[in-house]
């Protein structure tokens, strides 16, 4: 078993011309599901986050597998480093762009938004971690105090040139424009 690692809750968003663009999505689900339960297992069925074990977790008694990626700026690049295993209020937390769009569809209430916000912010809070700045958002957003320093915000980038490497593969981004992003998203969630 590997972990804690509160850490992975300080992750950056991923860039929005990648949303989507996932080893899940590229290898399709029987693959996936054969990697999924290889992490699980490598991690004693915890999360790698928190600890928590599946069975014990807030919301949703099963776990969830999440993909670590390095974001290199400069270069418009993301590179799959590493998977683990996340109960449901941590991968939510990690995702809060995604829980924002739910929240505003109504897929996700203000209380679980807040169950998961203050999950989010415990884990880091005992670690000394730094609060994600759209974690920091959805929290101002719904009146939520956390005490927390605040994480540096992603650099702004052009909409181009985006690409994803898993495995040794360069894919680019399914968008070739953000309208074309915008139309996907709002099909997608709402």
């Amino acid at each position: 078993m590997t972990g804690p690692l509160p850490h992975i809750l300080e992750q950056p968003l991923i860039p929005t011309p990648l949303h989507g663009l996932n080893p899940r999505s590229i290898m399709g689900r029987a693959k996936w599901d054969v990697m999924r339960r290889q992490v699980y297992a490598k991690y004693g069925h915890t999360c790698a986050a928190c600890g928590v074990r599946a069975r014990d977790a807030k919301l949703r008694k099963y776990l969830e597998a999440h993909e670590s990626f390095e974001i290199n700026w400069a270069k418009k690049q993301m590179t799959l480093i590493s998977m683990e295993p996340l109960c449901h209020a941590c991968h939510a937390f990690v995702h809060s762009g995604l829980l924002e769009v739910k929240l505003q569809a109504g897929k996700v209430s203000k209380e679980t938004a807040a169950v998961i916000l203050g999950h989010g912010v415990g884990v880091l809070a005992q670690s000394g971690g730094k609060m994600p700045p759209a974690s920091d958002y959805l929290c101002r957003k719904l009146d939520l105090k956390h005490g927390l320093p605040v994480g540096a915000a992603p650099r702004r980038t052009t909409w181009s040139g985006w690409t994803m490497v898993w495995d040794g593969t360069i894919y680019p981004s399914p968008y070739k424009t953000e309208a074309e992003w915008r139309r996907a998203m709002a099909e997608r969630w709402y």
